[in-house]
This record gives structure tokens, sequence and C-alpha cells, in this order.
């Protein structure tokens, strides 16, 4: 799905840069599994999802380069399985494509444990007139004021609800020509709520632009139109559907 010139967004939640054939993945949480263990939550170790996603993608799409848009690694101090699996992954990559990695906050101790690694890390990833960082530093880092900024770190997501009133939270890309908002690659990020409006200084890197809003499903990304009106469309809907269904069903 396009979102500007020469940027489309793919249904894994990756962005493609179509000319230099090169892959944009926010918040890939390498090692989630082994870091909520180290934390006391007894869940699956189901990391492989997230690399198999990404090997799908590369499959599909062959990008000459990789750019993890901040918070490739989940957590510092990785367990020995952890630190392995890291590894075994991001040589598996490097093996195919050039991999560059922007720090995020997760990051804050990767250069030191994997900087051996065949990959090079950057605060900022600029090419042309496009600027990717991770976000989570907005309040101290410049915001070019021409071009468009790529940004990771929200996990943007919009519930969507049927006439039951059950739903989920889809995740979502947000595009106008001053930023993108990327949703999070990992398959394990719920996300934030964009209903509930975002930050403000967030709302500052969209330069007063109108946001359009993109749901990320398994197989398709689907344009919902202008952010306000699609979250006012959905507030609608979701707001009373339980009544309605009560009474359809009665």
């Amino acid at each position: 799905m396009p979102l500007l010139p020469g940027l489309a967004a793919h249904s894994s939640g990756a962005l493609w840069i179509t000319d230099s054939r090169t892959l944009l993945v926010a918040d890939l949480h390498l090692g989630y599994s082994w870091a909520q263990r180290r934390r006391g939550e007894l869940g699956p170790l189901a990391d492989f999802q997230a690399r198999d996603k990404l090997l799908r993608v590369c499959d599909e799409l062959m990008p000459l380069r990789i750019v993890f848009v901040g918070d490739l690694v989940h957590a510092p101090k990785p367990c020995e399985p952890e630190r392995a699996y890291i590894e075994e992954t991001l040589c598996l990559l490097a093996q195919r494509t050039e991999i560059i990695a922007v720090r995020g906050n997760h990051d804050r101790a990767f250069a030191r444990e994997f900087g051996h690694l065949p990959l090079s890390t950057t605060e900022a990833w600029i090419s042309g007139d496009l600027v990717a960082i991770h976000g989570d530093r907005l309040d101290r880092t410049p915001i070019p004021q021409a071009g468009t900024l790529v940004l990771g770190h929200l996990h943007p997501g919009l519930s969507v609800r049927d006439a039951s009133g059950a739903g989920r939270r889809m995740p979502v890309f947000l595009a106008s020509r001053p930023c993108v908002v990327m949703p999070a690659f990992s398959p394990f990020a719920r996300g934030y709520d964009v209903a509930l409006g975002l930050p403000a200084e967030l709302q500052l890197c969209f330069r007063g632009a109108p946001i359009e809003a993109y749901v990320v499903t398994p197989t398709r990304v689907k344009s919902v139109g202008r952010l306000d009106i699609a979250v006012e469309r959905l507030t609608a809907v979701s707001g009373g559907a339980p009544a309605r269904f009560r009474n359809f069903r009665s």
C-alpha cells in the first residue's frame, strides 16, 4: 500500500523504500519471551514467530538493506539462550543483506552486547529527504523541518469492534508528508490505542498536516482515511454496539 511517493506499507508492519530496496522494521523486540521469563512470567518461548515473520518478508521482497528503527532487542543482559537466539537471527539476516540498527530505548546496551556482529548502529538513519529515528526522545531530537520523519516506539493501534461489541486492536500506520509512524513488527506488541489521542510531542512531528491511518491485517494494508474521522466513526459505531446486538437478538 503506497503511503508516500516511493514509500509503501507492507502487511507485516514494515515499510518498503522502492528505489533503494530498503526494508524498515520498527520494534522487533528480539528476545521478548526470554526477557519476560527472567521477570517471572512463565509464558511460552514463542520468539521464533518474530524471526519467521521477518524471514518471510525478506524472502518476498529480497531487500538490499534492513534498517531496524529502534528496539531491535527487548532487554539488556540477555541470558545465554536469549543471546544465542539474537545472535543467530542477526547473523542469518547479515548473510542476506546489510543491517543497520537505529538506537531505541530498549537498545541501551545493544552496542556493548552485540557490537561484534556484522551490522552498524546509529542514532538516526538518513536517506535523501527521509530521516528514521526511534522516537523515544522527541523532546531531545531536532525534528527536520523538511522531508519525512519515520518513527517507531508508539506501537500505534486502532480498536475495531463488531456488532456484538467484540473487538481487537489492529496495528496501524500513521502517515502524512512530514511524518510516518510505524506499527510494531513484533507479534507480541498490543499497541497504543490512537483513539485516545496522540502525545503532544508526536503531534508536532506532523506539523499540522492531516494524518492518514492505515490498518494492518495479516494479508494486507487497508486505508481507513483521515485518523480523526476514522476515530470518530469507530467510536460512534462501538459505543452502542452491545445494545444494538441485544436488540437484534431479541
